[in-house]
């Protein structure tokens, strides 16, 4: 539907497919699960060690204490049984959901037409020029089409590939069960409180992403996007030539 305004043609078209948008929700509520439970768990227990060994008094790497809040403090606000429950409950829902979101789109061809990094892409020059943009604030195109830039490519595609896999993998080193199962676990990362620590750092790294994610979604317009995400139909504002040429590409986006 191309509707007509003095500032040239606005037209609906097709952004998300039905998967991605229920796999991005069901993360959202998932991501928010692990969080906030995993705040509580560290709360519990506000120290990181690096290593087999991490006890209260033992050499830390890391203390809360540091940041102007004690043990006891960061205890009473913690809750380490509700959040370990919350946690792995929400960490398998997000892993189900995310390996359905990969196998789905692999078979569909979506990831593919969406996220994959051609050559030119790749070349220095544009990869400096895509970060320009980031840097200043202006994405013109990112407001009249559903493409990604190539650094928001290859962000997803190591939180995809890279990231949600290591933090699966430090999660699961954790676990007693599963080291005595698998202790090759502990010989990856080099220890028990080693696989906390950087499943803690991941965390960091995780929030630094989502709060990036949000600054894009408003940047290119957020009532827009965030609509697009429930319905699967964007907006778009565009000279009638530029309609023209992204309609050529729509059959990508669908």
């Amino acid at each position: 539907m191309t509707l007509k305004s003095s500032f040239g043609r606005r037209q609906w078209r097709t952004s998300h497919p039905l998967n991605v948008r229920i796999s991005h929700w069901v993360n959202v509520i998932a991501g928010t699960y692990l969080l906030v439970s995993g705040l509580h768990i560290f709360l519990d227990f506000p120290e990181l060690y690096w290593g087999h060994t991490g006890y209260r008094g033992y050499p830390a790497i890391f203390k809360l204490e540091d940041w102007g809040l004690s043990w006891d403090e960061a205890g009473s606000l913690g809750n380490r049984m509700w959040g370990r429950n919350y946690h792995f409950t929400f960490a398998w829902v997000f892993l189900i959901n995310g390996l359905i979101y990969v196998g789905w789109n692999l078979r569909t061809g979506h990831l593919q037409q969406q996220l994959w990094l051609n050559r030119d892409e790749l070349r220095l020059d544009n990869l400096h020029r895509d970060l320009r943009q980031q840097v200043r604030w202006t994405l013109p195109r990112q407001t009249t089409t559903t493409e990604y830039g190539t650094l928001q490519k290859i962000s997803y595609l190591m939180l995809i590939f890279v990231f949600v896999p290591l933090m699966v993998l430090t999660g699961l080193a954790q676990s007693p069960g599963f080291t005595a199962a698998w202790p090759w676990l502990l010989d990856i990362f080099g220890g028990r409180q080693s696989a906390r620590t950087l499943h803690s750092v991941g965390t960091v790294l995780f929030i630094v992403f989502v709060i990036l994610h949000i600054l894009e979604v408003i940047r290119a317009g957020a009532t827009n996007r965030i609509r697009s995400m429930f319905t699967g139909h964007l907006l778009i504002s565009s000279s009638t030539s530029d309609i023209r040429r992204d309609g050529e590409m729509s059959s990508a986006d669908t």
